[in-house]
């Protein structure tokens, strides 16, 4: 408990830091909430598929976009790419279990207030409320939450750093366009395949087999925090940062 009461008081620096950050990621999910929350109707007809892509956005990558540029990863030296701060304080008299934490706590107040409202807006505005009973609705919230914590937490990983060949800022923008095409193409094929999109299936599966998708949906979210936790800290072991 002493280690992630040091955690916060690291966090605490730069969530202080951030305060205009998170004004700006308020205005952004509330925008992203009204597309999804006026699309919903097409959406269960099959007719929106970026709806798919917005939301599982909201739970996984979003909290990257909405950081300080001077905390998002960086170019440290030569090929690598990681956070400066964790650098900066991985030269410190600080555990790597403290920094570890640390970075999680920032990801967890970067993204479970927004993925919270986000829920609670879709049942409470959209025509969830009609199809999902209460219960069932606080099952599909557990499964996108443990969601947000077995895929979204690859952020704070990748903080600890990675090596990338150095390429021009075409080659980037380029990979980025092809790779926001085949994440698009991905969603329709799955669309197509299973007459629906994911979010919908989620929907069934919190209304047929609450129990058992909340279960496995925890055990997920507890394994991939433990998993981003220990290869964090042995990648901080193995990368010189100087």
């Amino acid at each position: 408990m002493n280690g992630w009461k040091q955690a916060l008081t690291i966090a605490k620096l730069e969530l202080k830091a951030s305060v205009f950050s998170f004004l700006f990621a308020f205005a952004f999910v509330l925008f992203l909430i009204y597309t999804l929350v006026s699309t919903f109707d097409a959406y269960m007809d099959n007719r929106f598929v970026f709806f798919d892509l917005i939301f599982i956005l909201i739970f996984s990558f979003a909290p990257v976009w909405m950081t300080p540029k001077d905390f998002q990863i960086q170019k440290i030296n030569g090929d690598l790419m990681a956070s400066p701060i964790l650098v900066m304080q991985n030269q410190l008299p600080i555990s790597q279990e403290v920094l570890v934490k640390s970075r999680f706590i920032i990801h967890f107040f970067y993204s479970f207030p927004f993925q919270l409202l986000t829920v609670v807006a879709l049942y409470t505005i959209s025509p969830l409320q009609s199809i999902l009973s209460f219960g069932s609705f606080i099952t599909f919230a557990i499964m996108w939450f443990a969601f947000g914590v077995y895929v979204g937490y690859a952020i704070p990983y990748g903080d600890a750093g990675e090596k990338f060949p150095a390429k021009n800022d075409a080659f980037i923008v380029i990979f980025n366009l092809l790779f926001f095409t085949g994440v698009f193409l991905v969603f329709t094929f799955f669309h197509i395949l299973f007459g629906n999109g994911i979010i919908y299936w989620s929907i069934a599966l919190a209304e047929n087999w609450p129990i058992l998708s909340s279960a496995i949906s925890i055990i997920l979210a507890i394994a991939g925090y433990h998993h981003y936790k220990f290869y964090m800290k042995r990648k901080m072991d193995k990368i010189d940062y100087l």
